[in-house]
């Protein structure tokens, strides 16, 4: 599913109070990075942040905002911060209770209020356990529903739909129920250059210009890559306007620095560009390769 240029995009560290917005993942990190700068962010401006765990334990989501410096029993215990199950949030007596879902979500913006809270910072997993007690058609009137709640403007949400557990035609479905979708900010951005992480495959995909200006990101944001678990790291180029000499031998420097075993996948490479790495003879760089279709693009 590819939103990311439809858009209805917004930056994660960019949510604000009145903010509703769809998650669609297919990978594990891309929901933990986006999930630990959303309630960090919240933390940090004063906020009461809920999470609805469900496929996603509380000890788990506690260690990805101990990664980032949170202190996590601490913000627990002064109510700053809750981690509760998908039973104690969506669902009553087993069955999915829309009504009910959005009573109460009134009555926690109106006590985070009383409390002193700027507002309250939401988010939900919709998977598995919803999929017994709500169809598809229930899902998407509710979150029609849902928006209303967010015109006081104290409310921010994610809803979060792994899609590895709904078809695509669901997905789609609940995306055009959101505003927006929510995704990680780039690791560089600038007027010439973006340069955004991926996921499904991981990777980074290059917007914009590869210049004298620029090589230097694009360099910096490489050696970042490297560092990733990940045995492969895939370079998607389709959005790539030019990339001058320098721009291309940064790519082959990394590629070749690469661990025995490791790849750098390059993507949807212009053909013309294709022919200037065989002319030179850099393609056959170590650790260096080219996705020639589909099948390969996840490998």
């Amino acid at each position: 599913m590819n939103v990311l240029n439809s858009g209805k995009t917004r930056q994660v560290r960019k949510v604000q109070l009145g903010d509703h917005l769809c998650l669609p993942f297919s990978s594990d990190d891309e929901q933990r990075e986006v999930l630990t700068t959303y309630i960090v962010d919240g933390l940090a401006r004063g906020e009461r942040v809920i999470y609805y765990a469900d496929q996603t334990g509380p000890d788990v989501i506690g260690s990805w905002l101990a990664d980032s410096g949170i202190e996590v029993n601490r913000v627990v215990d002064e109510g700053h911060l809750e981690i509760r199950s998908v039973d104690d949030g969506y669902l009553f007596g087993g069955r999915f209770e829309p009504d009910v879902v959005i009573t109460t979500l009134w009555v926690e913006v109106r006590q985070a209020r009383d409390a002193g809270y700027p507002g309250l910072r939401i988010s939900g997993e919709m998977t598995s356990e919803l999929r017994p007690v709500a169809d598809e058609r229930s899902l998407l009137e509710f979150e029609h529903r849902l928006s209303r709640v967010f015109h006081s403007r104290e409310l921010a949400a994610i809803c979060q739909y792994d899609q590895r557990l709904f078809n695509e035609a669901a997905v789609t479905g609940m995306i055009s129920c959101h505003p927006q979708v929510v995704q990680i900010d780039p690791l560089h951005d600038d007027r010439r250059l973006r340069i955004v992480p991926t996921y499904a495959p991981r990777g980074l995909r290059i917007v914009g210009t590869v210049d004298v200006m620029t090589v230097g990101a694009l360099t910096t944001t490489l050696r970042l890559a490297t560092r990733w678990p990940d045995q492969n790291i895939h370079l998607n180029l389709s959005e790539l306007e030019f990339i001058d000499v320098a721009g291309v031998r940064a790519i082959v420097r990394i590629a070749a620095g690469l661990e025995p075993g490791r790849s750098l996948i390059v993507e949807q490479l212009a053909l013309g560009l294709r022919k200037v790495f065989e002319v030179i003879g850099w393609d056959r760089t170590p650790g260096l390769r080219f996705a020639e279709g589909p099948e390969e693009v996840g490998s």
